[in-house]
């Protein structure tokens, strides 16, 4: 089977720097739908997260999320609080899903003790994200397949 992982460059673990704290999210914006996502944590910097697709086959294309640390937002991005519970401690997944023969990583749950969630996974429309958990930024949830297709891995 073929393996799409997340792509991360830097030296630190991904699954660390997605396990701290965050007290705000941002969310940038192409036309109506989410197309980067930016977890911030209180010292400023933040992990933008965003998706590129990949060929598995003729007419078979999934996303895979791509992860970036930041130390600044964009002009664009559209800010809301994070729920208490984020800031002190939540467990990580990753949502994988398998196709024509590739598994990819496509997906994050943030679960925090409280029972709050956050998703963010690859869109049905090429290159945007699906979010949930945000209401204040975006109520729209058109993930690429349905969450229940999707292998959840803990990262933590």
């Amino acid at each position: 089977m073929r393996e799409f992982p997340f792509v991360w460059t830097e030296l630190k673990p991904l699954s660390a720097e997605l396990g701290i704290p965050i007290d705000s999210i941002s969310v940038e914006f192409l036309q109506c739908w989410p197309q980067c996502v930016t977890l911030w944590r209180s010292d400023g910097t933040g992990i933008r997260i965003h998706s590129e697709m990949v060929d598995l086959a003729e007419r078979i294309e999934v996303g895979v999320l791509h992860f970036d640390r930041v130390v600044s937002p964009s002009a664009d991005e559209v800010f809301a609080r994070m729920a208490p519970a984020f800031g002190t401690g939540f467990t990580v997944s990753k949502l994988v899903i398998d196709e024509s023969g590739a598994s990819v990583e496509s997906g994050i749950v943030l679960a925090a003790g409280s029972g709050d969630q956050i998703v963010v996974v690859a869109n049905a429309f090429c290159c945007n994200l699906a979010i949930r958990g945000v209401p204040s930024i975006t109520e729209i949830f058109e993930p690429e397949y349905p969450l229940d297709r999707y292998t959840r891995v803990s990262m933590s």
